[in-house]
């Protein structure tokens, strides 16, 4: 594969960065490197992805002129906290979509678990992947792949999608995109280690759509209809239904 310098941005120091025209999968080439020892905080993207992965064993569409990049994390918490980091790299990005849309009238809003919405459209996605020590079973490395549609929204998708330039008067690049994407990460993911999950709860409630509201929640054997009333302790979904209170791990959140 050929790295590229396209990606030639004014990154915070603390990243190392790896830009490639194409690759099978961001997050493939930056698990080959963690497993060769590359230190957290490297950072790959690329142009285009041949075999681009979302959640749940899902194709990711991966056209050129979107972002695709995975950032290699080791945060100091345990194990069974790793896949919080879904709700502070969500930030991140809701954060750095209000910057790029700032101005224009458009509604940024998160949508549980982790994706990102412009208008109710998903602009984004996020897929955790991590290592474990095998002798103490403790996290070795954590994989925080995101994707964010720039230039072009793919079409037939479960939940409608939508991007980002379709908002702008002048598009913005990927190179522009993660550049700003990486300083709010590092802010993000310093505020979770020194502040903990409840802060990072708190601001990510703020910032949700459907709070509230009746929503509907597809999972893998059956379709729940209720409402959204917040987030636990562990980010799982609490849901109202005519039953009782439901704790939603995983499924797809649909909205009125």
């Amino acid at each position: 594969m050929k790295q590229s310098n396209i990606f030639d941005l004014k990154k915070p120091s603390a990243f190392s960065l790896a830009a490639f025209e194409s690759v099978d999968s961001t997050n493939d080439e930056l698990r080959r490197r963690a497993v060769a020892g590359c230190l957290p905080n490297t950072v790959v993207c690329a142009l285009e992805q041949t075999k681009g992965r979302g959640r749940r064993g899902r194709t990711w569409v991966s056209e050129p002129g979107n972002l695709f990049c995975s950032i290699l994390q080791k945060p100091n918490v345990i194990l069974a906290e790793a896949s919080k980091a879904s709700f502070v790299s969500a930030l991140a990005i809701y954060d750095a979509i209000s910057e790029a849309v700032e101005g224009f009238d458009c509604d940024v809003t998160c949508k549980w678990p982790n994706d990102v919405l412009v208008d109710g459209y998903k602009v984004s996605g996020i897929l955790l992947e991590s290592q474990v020590i095998p002798q103490s079973n403790e996290l070795d490395w954590l994989i925080v792949g995101i994707g964010i549609n720039l230039a072009h929204a793919p079409a037939e998708t479960p939940y409608p999608c939508g991007y980002i330039n379709a908002y702008r008067e002048k598009a913005i690049t990927p190179p522009e995109m993660l550049e700003i994407l990486l300083k709010h990460f590092q802010l993000w993911f310093e505020r979770w280690e020194s502040l903990g999950f409840t802060a990072i709860r708190n601001a990510w409630l703020d910032r949700a759509k459907g709070v509230g509201e009746e929503i509907t929640v597809n999972l893998s054997d059956e379709q729940l209809r209720g409402t959204f009333e917040t987030l636990d302790a562990e980010g799982a979904l609490v849901l109202r239904t005519k039953d009782g209170q439901r704790l939603i791990t995983a499924g797809d959140v649909f909205f009125d």
